[in-house]
């Protein structure tokens, strides 16, 4: 690896101008000096060419000027959480030499902070100008304040059920600050859970409150739980045996627990009275059906009746004279 060096000399009254003048002055004023190096397989150039120090001449007075390395001047900047940093910077060089300019985070190379919600401080950035040779920085105090937002609470949709569901139900929720938040819940999932039974067929509108203890978010939606029929329970009937002649007896208990009005229905010969009273010559087995109706759903139980035969002894209705003989 070898370093050159170019020295170039000028007539008296001429001027060499820098590589960079023309990025200052685009197409007017002087023209920037160039190096030119022809492509060779024998060789590679490493990096750009580097100028020396740089000297200004005007009228045959040289002025060498110079840049100070630190300031202390500190610039204040405020916004608001969530707004956009854009820093607009004027840097200027007295040798119009090429300058390059950089940010310590947050700012990015390009000047520019998106703050969110939680970004709320103070931020120390520092501001390095360079000219390659000497540099300038500048101290920046970002000051970003809160900003609160109320709490977010997810989408809810409506939700539906059946009796005898066991809801549970937790709403998602968020805060952009970051903050603690406080979730209540309207009755009957105001416990999260909700073990529904067979009364609790309806339309429920719940509602949800997120807080942060300074503002709230509330939304709602509808829980729909759909009657489940509970059958009625048919007790008090029971296979019997009695003789010709009896009475025969059947009063069913029945119970519902959605207390629906019930129709009792029992077969023949018995009938829906409950009541049959026996002859002699009715002696067999029957199959009695005892049913109810809720309006909803039928039940049906059947139980067997037998009836036993009882003998009775002839019974001598009348005596006549026959009149022929």
């Amino acid at each position: 690896e070898v370093e050159l060096e170019f020295n170039a000399t000028i007539e008296e009254h001429w001027h060499l101008y820098s590589q960079y003048t023309g990025q200052y002055y685009h197409d007017e004023g002087p023209v920037p000096t160039s190096f030119v190096f022809s492509q060779s397989e024998d060789f590679e150039l490493l990096g750009q060419v580097i100028e020396e120090d740089p000297v200004v001449v005007v009228e045959e007075e040289v002025i060498i000027p110079s840049m100070e390395e630190n300031t202390e001047d500190l610039t204040i900047i405020e916004i608001d959480e969530n707004e956009l940093v854009k820093l607009n910077v004027n840097i200027v060089d007295p040798d119009e030499d090429k300058v390059t300019y950089s940010f310590t985070p947050p700012i990015d190379k390009s000047g520019e902070w998106k703050t969110n919600y939680g970004d709320a401080g103070e931020y120390y950035v520092t501001l390095t100008a360079s000219d390659a040779e000497l540099t300038t920085t500048r101290e920046i105090l970002l000051v970003v304040n809160r900003v609160n937002v109320a709490p977010e609470v997810e989408t809810l949709s409506d939700l539906t059920f059946d009796e005898g569901d066991l809801i549970e139900f937790a709403p998602e929720v968020s805060d952009p600050n970051n903050d603690a938040v406080t979730v209540t819940i309207s009755e009957p999932l105001a416990s999260g859970a909700f073990a529904t039974d067979h009364t609790s067929a309806g339309s429920y509108e719940i509602f949800v409150v997120a807080s942060d203890g300074e503002l709230d978010t509330e939304t709602s939606f509808m829980l729909n739980i759909g009657d489940v029929n509970e059958l009625p329970v048919i007790t008090g009937v029971y296979d019997s045996t009695i003789n010709e002649g009896e009475t025969v007896t059947i009063v069913p208990e029945v119970s519902d627990l959605d207390g629906d009005d019930l129709e009792i229905k029992i077969s023949e010969p018995v009938g829906d009275d409950g009541f049959w009273e026996t002859d002699f010559t009715d002696h067999g087995e029957y199959q009695i059906t005892v049913s109810v109706d809720d309006g909803k759903d039928v039940i049906e139980t059947t139980i067997v009746l037998t009836v036993e035969d009882v003998n009775m002894p002839p019974e001598i209705v009348d005596i006549s004279l026959d009149v022929d003989n």
